[in-house]
Formats: structure tokens, C-alpha cells, sequence
């Protein structure tokens, strides 16, 4: 199993989770819907030798998911769920998009795996994860353009 020599070091969860359940709800891209955040979910890390911050803004429809061939497998609820409501956001916007329009996607999967081991994911899950997305999420990003109000902000340099 792979995991990404993460650029992110220095994770943190900044604010507490708050979602409402919302199996029936569907998103404009035609994904199921999870979960509604009810207020914004900020995470932190080190990135480029600098602290950055990406803010989910509430309202955000999440849609996570866990491939087919890893359910039952990598549990969905906890370090996973939190950190691909993230990870969806980065997709959402291609926030990592700013400077390098072709390394935005790697940015959010190394992004997801960093997060799910602060969250306390174990090492094989947070790998099956992380290869999964990496080798199938590609159609799922490209599919979305690059917003310039994406929550992603540079919180001091270093």
C-alpha cells in the first residue's frame, strides 16, 4: 500500500463537525448527499513552509463516499467521513488549483490522507483510501472548475 510523502504536516481539526443527515438530498453533480454542514468546518496545516487554512463553508453538501470494493473493509464514519468532506470541498472548488493547475488534485488526495491520520485513521486504511481516490477520483475532479472564493487562505508565512 501507498501513501503520499505528505507535504501536509502539522494537521488540525479547528472546529467541531456539525452536520444534519441527508440521505434523500441530491447534489447538482448528481452525488448523493451524506450530510449538510449546518456551520462552517475549518481545518489547518503546514503546507509550502507556510500555515494555511481551508474553511468549508456551511451549507456545503457533502457527499464522501467510500468505494464499493472497500465497503465493509475501511470504516465510513469518523476520521474518514470528516476528513473527505474536506477532501470533497478541494475537489468542489480545485482550491490547490492557485498555482499549478495540474498538481491541484494530488494536493487534495495527499490532503485526505493527512487528515485521516490526524483524525486517527490507521495506516492501512488511510492507505486503501487513499489509492482509491487517487486511482478513480480523477473524473470526479475534472469535472468541476476552479473557484477563487474556495476557503483556502494562507494563514502566516513562515
Amino acid at each position: 500500500m501507498f501513501l503520499p510523502s505528505s507535504a501536509f504536516r502539522n494537521v488540525a481539526f479547528e472546529t467541531p463537525l456539525r452536520i444534519e443527515r441527508a440521505i434523500e438530498a441530491v447534489r447538482r453533480d448528481g452525488a448523493r448527499v451524506e450530510a449538510i454542514l449546518l456551520a462552517p468546518y475549518r481545518v489547518s496545516f503546514d503546507w509550502r513552509n507556510s500555515r494555511w487554512s481551508l474553511t468549508v463553508p456551511a451549507g456545503f453538501k457533502a457527499a464522501p463516499s467510500v468505494p464499493p470494493a472497500l465497503h465493509g473493509i475501511v470504516p465510513f464514519w469518523g476520521a474518514l467521513f470528516e476528513a473527505s468532506i474536506c477532501h470533497d470541498y478541494a475537489y468542489w472548488t480545485r482550491c490547490f488549483d492557485t498555482d499549478d493547475s495540474k498538481g491541484g488534485r494530488s494536493h487534495a488526495d495527499a490532503l485526505l490522507a493527512s487528515l485521516m491520520r490526524s483524525g486517527g485513521a490507521d495506516f492501512a486504511d488511510t492507505a486503501e483510501v487513499y489509492t482509491a481516490v487517487n486511482a478513480f477520483g480523477g473524473s470526479h475532479y475534472f469535472v468541476n472548475a476552479y473557484q477563487p472564493k474556495n476557503g483556502l487562505k494562507l494563514e502566516s508565512g513562515k
